[in-house]
């Protein structure tokens, strides 16, 4: 059952420099740089059917891409 959301890809660039800030906290496991994202909407764990038909409808959404800032973390 696969377990979907929906999330922002952070640029390669924002990435690294994010990944600069790693540590600190003991027992954390970290992703790697890769798999860095914002996560607008969790959606959660659904049956495959509905996972597919979830895709299909975020594969319509075309929207302009637009910058962001953030002020902390």
């Amino acid at each position: 059952m696969p377990r979907l959301f929906t999330a922002l890809e952070i640029p390669r660039d924002a990435a690294l420099s994010l990944s600069l800030l790693r540590g600190g906290l003991p027992g954390a496991r970290w992703i790697d740089v890769e798999n860095y994202h914002m996560t607008l909407r969790f959606i959660g764990d659904v049956e495959g059917h509905v996972a597919d038909e979830i895709a299909n409808a975020l594969d319509r959404v075309h929207r302009p891409s637009f910058a962001l800032t953030l002020s902390g973390v």
